[in-house]
């Protein structure tokens, strides 16, 4: 997600260990971040899960010049996934309560 719009929606299924993270980096959010911001600089926002500060992701991202913000990971007002879950929650209950009231 970003101020030029969001991207592509990865559905993962489990628990995410740092190889499968790396893979999804690789190949979702580097093509997602080239698609939406072209040679633009950004800034990478994370959190603190544990496949996320994992070594080998670290150095995935340093070998891949992804700027990252740091933050604590705890700080809901600081993190719009967040925002964007709501949204997306609120969007399927409207929804969801429109195919109701038609039927």
């Amino acid at each position: 997600m970003s101020s030029h719009g969001v991207g592509r929606l990865h559905v993962v299924s489990g628990t995410v260990k740092a190889m499968d993270y790396i893979e999804m980096l690789q190949n979702k959010f580097l093509p997602t971040a080239r698609d939406l911001l072209g040679n633009e600089s950004w800034i990478f926002q994370d959190d603190n899960v544990p496949c996320h500060r994992a070594k080998i992701v670290q150095k995935w991202l340093e070998d891949h010049t992804v700027n990252r913000m740091n933050w604590p990971g705890q700080s809901s007002d600081l993190n719009l996934i967040d925002n964007l879950w709501f949204k997306i929650g609120n969007e399927i209950f409207q929804r969801k309560n429109l195919q109701t009231n038609v039927n």
